[in-house]
């Protein structure tokens, strides 16, 4: 029960200094209001196409050609 009590003294004197400390925010009405219209109108939302792998496919392509030139070549000095 003491527990509980040095508990709530703890937070209401952490309230205290913080409510002294911390000054309250008055925001623009305009603000406010600018962002409440923003935020209740609809947005046209746009979506990317994904990226092509074109690239990567002539990389593995070229890398494939590649490997498959040197099997070729490496038996044929040895037959």
């Amino acid at each position: 029960m003491a527990n509980e009590m040095d508990e709530y003294t703890y937070l209401n004197s952490l309230e205290k200094r913080l409510s002294e400390s911390l000054r309250p925010v008055r925001p623009d009405p305009s603000f406010i209001h600018s962002l409440k219209e923003r935020l209740s109108q609809n947005s046209n939302v746009m979506l990317e196409k994904p990226a092509s792998n074109n690239g990567l496919i002539m990389l593995g392509i070229g890398l494939f050609a590649g490997a498959l030139i040197l099997l070729l070549l490496s038996r044929k000095k040895s037959g």
